[in-house]
Parts: C-alpha cells; structure tokens; sequence
C-alpha cells in the first residue's frame, strides 16, 4: 500500500497522467531487468548482427512523439522460437528465430514498431496496474519468462507467466502505434500486416503446445488481422518492399553460420553461390563467420568484383582475420571517409589500430563506434584496451567494466567500475556514471531473480 501511495504522489511530476507507476521507476524496472537477461540469456553478440537490428529499430524510435523518456536499446536472443517482446524502459527483444522467419526488413520493422509502441505506450505498467502487480519481483519474473520461458518458468513458474498475455486493447493501440511510427521511419506498412497475416494463418493449423511465445504473449486474433488488412488496404505499396535488403540477408547467413549445423549451412550457401553476385558475397559471409577467413576473402573480392558493392566492411573483416592488418587498414580508412557513419566500419578500424598498437588513434575511431553504436559490448571492451595501453587507466577500467556488465559478468563489471572510480575525476562524467553502476550493480547483487 506504501508503494501504492508513493507512486500515485510521484506520478504528476515524474510520469503523464495516464500512469500511477513512475518513469523513473520504470526505467529502473527495464535497467535492473536488462542486467539480469544479460546474466541468464543467451544473447548473440555479433555486431554485424545488433548494428543493424539496432538501425532499424533506432529509425523507427527517432519518429515517436517527442520528448522521449526512454534510450531504447534493442538486443538479439540465441534461441530458434519465434519470439520478441519489450521490457519498461525501452529494451526490445527478439530471437534469432524471428529474425530467420522475417521475409524482409519491412517485415522485421513491422515487429520492432509493435514491441516499441508497447514500450513508448508503457503497456506492462498500465496492465499490471489494474491487476495491482507492481512489485519488481513479479513484473520482472513475468518478463523473463516471456523472454526465456525456461528461465522465467524457473523464476516465477508458469501459471504467473500467463498473466503477461497483452490484453485486446494495447494489441490494437501497440499495432496502430507501430504501423504509423514504420510508416514515418520508411518502411512498408504492408509488412506489419504480412507478417502478422502469415503468423495468424500458421496458427490455425498449430496444435496447442507448439505455439511460438510470441503467440501466446501477444495473441493474434481475427479483428487484430481484420484491423491490419483494413490500415493498409488504401496504401499503395512501395516499389520493391517484399525483397529483402542485402543488410538482412547478411544477418540471416551470420545467424545460421553460428547457430545451425555448420555442413549443412556451408553447402546450401555453396549451392546458391553458384549465382554470383549477393549470393557469392552471402557465402562467403558464411565462410568468415565459420573461421574460413581466406577462403571468405576469395568469394568477397569476386562478388564485389561483379558488382556486390556492400561487402567492404567484410573484406576489411577477412582481411583482418587473415592477419593483412595493413590491407585492412587501407580498406577501413577509405570506408570510413565514404561513411563516416558506418559503426562496423570504425570499430574494425579502430580494432585494426589496436594491433598496430596505434592506442590514441584506436580510441577516436573506437569512440566514433561508440557514438553511432552505443550497443556493441566489443567496442567498449577494444576502447578499454586502447585507453588502458595509452596510459589512460581509469577510462580503460570504466570501459572494461562497461564490456563486462553487457556480457553479464555483473560482480566483475562491479569490481572494475569501484577501481574506475579510485582513479577518474570524480566530476568527469567516466567517474559519475562509474559510482551509479558501483550503486546500481550492488543492488541488483541483492535482488536477483533467479535463486530467490
């Protein structure tokens, strides 16, 4: 009743009118909840990949309704069930199943803008007020086990798990929100609509116990299908919005290269190779992301020869891999002229540097990463490496512990953040986020959700 009370006080200064639960209260449930899932998921953490999961999600978040309560951060799942779902606070999830299953990156918008509007809408706070479950504990277990449904049956058993089912009316408003926020942001409309068509249709046919989680979380229904055809029933489609982008099909071969049997990944890639041109480049994607650098390298260089022209940040990755650091210089500093906003581009650049034991360079361009990316877990552990070599221990340390508490090695982000602060200026902001994560980690250490 206490925190009842305290949350209805705070609501006028802190939330809009339609909350009793607090921003600032949900930010820290979508906080402490992103802490645990990177100490129990697991989460793929190949940056090609959550670059551009991210991009598309970050276009789609630049066109909500301004100011913003949140940073949204977007994160992949290793896991092969059809499932996505968003936390308070601005965290999107999505497994790497949803990603295999999108036919096109107007699909893939399509369900980022659904689990954004839930977020931008505050949908779980709002539904588990009328149901008066706003402890962290409940809230988060139900989270976890909408995310991981091993993990969460674990923490908060099944029976509770049901209670997260969005009710009919934040469907609608999630999918109304998500078809006009894609829409701004360039993508096809139709593809919110298609997807979710193909699921409904899947569905039908699926006894009870194979429906994917993100059915059962977000349920699929004949008005929500007949509400869609209608949206989107006037608006001409865009030329070309059904084939996928070079960019999503370069996730979908990294996925399948380091999830799916290697044999069978490598000869259906070989197969289609046979093509030329993105085929070949897809290949040899699949053949950098298996440890075949330089036989990644030779079909990279063919396909771009005939004409595959978004390859370079490949090239430069096999270049490296295969120990030609100056080769892969030399391409990097070129692409990051042509696309100084290209994160993939300057953190392999800025790694590259880093085995020239160029530290200051390495940093910059590092940090250049950092701004376009800021959820690459590898660009804050290479900017560790580069600050700690420079001579500049306390930002090494404060990076490090950044690299760390993203891969969910919460006790060791901890200890390195408490010996940042020994060294940072105590008013440089390094120093002050460092003793927020001492404070914060220290609280999640006595309120985990799993073993409780």
């Amino acid at each position: 009743m206490k925190r009842l009370l305290l949350a209805a006080a705070l609501a006028a200064a802190l939330a809009p009118p339609v909350l009793g639960y607090p921003i600032t209260e949900e930010r820290k449930l979508g906080d402490q909840f992103s802490i645990e899932a990177a100490s129990q998921l697991p989460l793929l953490r190949e940056p090609a990949v959550i670059e551009t999961v991210s991009r598309i999600g970050q276009a789609i978040v630049a066109k909500l309704d301004a100011p913003q309560p949140f940073d949204y951060r977007f994160s992949v799942v290793r896991d092969e069930s059809l499932n996505a779902f968003a936390v308070p606070g601005g965290f999107v999830y999505v497994n790497t199943g949803l990603l295999l299953r999108a036919g096109n990156d107007s699909e893939l918008a399509g369900v980022l803008a659904h689990e954004i509007g839930h977020s931008h809408a505050h949908h779980i706070v709002r539904q588990q007020e009328k149901t008066q479950l706003l402890s962290y504990a409940a809230i988060a277990g139900m989270l976890l086990s909408v995310v991981q449904p091993a993990i969460g049956a674990a923490a908060m058993g099944a029976s509770v798990t049901a209670q997260l089912k969005y009710q009919r009316e934040f469907e609608q408003e999630a999918d109304e929100l998500g078809m006009r926020y894609m829409r701004a942001a360039g993508f096809d409309p139709h593809g919110m609509a298609s997807f979710m068509k193909r699921l409904w249709e899947e569905q039908r046919t699926m006894p009870l116990d194979q429906i994917p989680p993100y059915m059962l979380s977000h349920p699929l229904t004949d008005e929500r299908i007949a509400n869609l055809e209608a949206a989107t029933r006037n608006i001409p489609p865009r030329a070309g919005w059904q084939q996928p982008s070079f960019a999503l099909e370069r996730v979908q071969a990294i996925v399948r290269a380091l999830g799916a049997d290697p044999t069978t990944v490598r000869a259906r890639y070989e197969k289609a190779a046979a093509a030329g041109g993105r085929a070949l480049a897809l290949y040899g994607i699949v053949l950098l992301n298996q440890g075949d650098a330089a036989a990644a390298l030779a079909n990279l260089e063919k396909a771009k020869a005939a004409g595959q022209l978004e390859v370079d940040d490949d090239i430069a990755l096999a270049r490296f891999r295969s120990g030609d650091l100056d080769g892969a210089l030399l391409a990097l500093r070129g692409r990051v002229e042509q696309a100084p906003e290209d994160a993939i581009a300057e953190m392999l650049l800025g790694q590259v540097l880093l085995g020239k034991k160029d530290y200051a360079a390495s940093a910059r361009s590092l940090e250049r990463a950092r701004q376009h990316a800021p959820e690459l877990d590898q660009v804050e552990y290479d900017l560790g490496q580069a600050y700690g070599r420079s001579g500049d221990p306390g930002r090494g340390l404060y990076h490090l512990a950044r690299a760390l508490e993203m891969r969910g090695d919460i006790e060791q982000a901890r200890a390195q953040y408490e010996k940042a602060t020994k060294l940072l200026p105590p008013e440089s902001a390094e120093g002050q986020l460092a003793q927020q994560r001492v404070e914060r980690l220290g609280e999640f250490s006595h309120r985990r959700i799993i073993g409780r």
